[in-house]
């Protein structure tokens, strides 16, 4: 007899707390009025500060995505005078790109397609001071190094 009374007294206890827990104001009772304009508002303020965010976002990606899509070189390009620069080389990147810290500190990669120029760099050792020219490659995003000779 004590277990039966004791399970139905902690029946309604967790039944209680479940109603209290997870009811709402039913509409005719005080103050409901109040807390649904507040619930609106709040609604209201979060569906705005999510739009401001995705906002942001949706500009913060385009302007990423037009800072590293890298222009590629046309006919144009590659017909224009090379530019000359110097710079520490680093090192081939793979069988026919190479690695030049410039002078201005920044990292560019070059492609490499003279067998001189390819058989100069393979006899110089990363970390090399070098002065050389460069010029466009039409079809590439990276320049084309021309020529090189230690500085």
């Amino acid at each position: 007899m004590r277990k039966k009374y004791l399970f139905i007294t902690c029946m309604l206890m967790i039944g209680a707390v479940g109603l209290m827990a997870c009811g709402k104001k039913s509409p005719s009772s005080e103050g409901s009025t109040e807390a649904t304009t507040a619930e609106t508002e709040e609604t209201t303020a979060s569906e705005e500060v999510s739009t401001v965010a995705t906002e942001e976002t949706e500009a913060t990606t385009e302007a990423a995505k037009s800072t590293t899509e890298a222009t590629i070189a046309d006919k144009k390009d590659e017909q224009k005078k090379p530019i000359s620069a110097t710079g520490v080389y680093n090192g081939f990147g793979d069988s026919n790109s190479v690695e030049v810290k410039m002078s201005s500190g920044e990292y560019k990669t070059f492609i490499i397609e003279d067998e001189k120029v390819m058989d100069a760099l393979n006899d110089m050792e990363p970390g090399t001071k070098i002065s050389f020219t460069y010029g466009a490659l039409e079809g590439q995003a990276n320049m084309q190094i021309l020529s090189v000779k230690k500085k």
